[in-house]
């Protein structure tokens, strides 16, 4: 009964649920990765299967990276946690959901091990591609050039501009804020954001570097379903999300046998 009334003063059911976690631990060539995080309470990606990333190869990166956008990444691990009314009215209800990625990236453009030059890669690959061949802002600047040149009355140079930009900002991908370092658990990490005025939904990246060519980043989506109900949620998405990064640890393997197979199989 108590826990139906607390639902209800908060004005939301589900989210993580830190009283239900599971901890996996993964191989990073010479580190032990450990990731501590309640589990899904929704059907997730299908759970984590390998336990060794040998992040230093190029070859194995290509053989096994995912494409999404400007992200080229191998997944390590994927949780997802929807938030939903205290009474379900329907299957169109749901409030909306926090995910959380842990996942590996290679470049070689950059000297990764330097958090400065990596701070300002990720923000930069994220304008690259939006501003690119492929972007939605690329095609927004072409579609406007062209409505204006059939007007009877085109717009002046400085007129077309802005009006690219108030479309982009309205509808494309807008520049994002530079790259900050932010500490947990006395480990620096590149953190960045990806947010867009135009919608409620955002991604909050924390990058961590593995070698010169290779880092560590963990994404946290906050998808909003209903505008109307975040303000309920957000607050506990964003605690849940300090709890889980202070729970990722990066350590060297210990001397003991672990059988790290066995164990991520026993927490599956």
């Amino acid at each position: 009964m108590w826990s139906l009334i607390k639902t209800f003063c908060r004005g939301f059911d589900g989210g993580p649920d830190f009283n239900n976690t599971i901890t996996r631990k993964f191989i990073l060539e010479d580190k032990q990765l450990s990731v501590t995080m309640p589990n899904s309470n929704v059907a997730a990606i299908d759970s984590a299967k390998d336990v060794s990333f040998p992040h230093t190869s190029s070859i194995w990166f290509k053989q096994n990276t995912k494409v999404y956008m400007q992200h080229h990444y191998v997944r390590v691990m994927t949780e997802n946690w929807m938030y939903v009314p205290p009474v379900g009215v329907g299957t169109s209800s749901e409030y909306g959901m926090l995910s959380c990625q842990v996942r590996i990236k290679h470049t070689s453009a950059i000297n990764v091990l330097d958090k400065t030059a990596l701070a300002q890669f990720v923000v930069q690959a994220y304008d690259d591609f939006h501003n690119g061949p492929e972007g939605r802002n690329t095609e927004i600047r072409q579609e406007t050039t062209e409505e204006s040149s059939k007007m009877a009355m085109p717009f002046e140079p400085e007129e077309l501009e802005e009006e690219i930009a108030g479309r982009i900002e309205n509808y494309g991908y807008p520049p994002i804020l530079p790259a900050e370092i932010h500490n947990v658990n006395g480990v620096d990490w590149v953190f960045y954001q990806e947010v867009r005025s135009n919608v409620r939904s955002r991604s909050d990246f924390y990058c961590l570097p593995l070698s010169p060519t290779s880092f560590l980043e963990v994404e946290f989506r906050h998808r909003v379903d209903r505008n109307d109900q975040h303000k309920k949620w957000a607050k506990h998405a964003l605690d849940s999300q300090q709890r889980i990064m202070e729970a990722i640890l990066l350590t060297d393997i210990p001397a003991s046998d672990d059988n790290l197979v066995a164990h991520n199989a026993e927490v599956v």
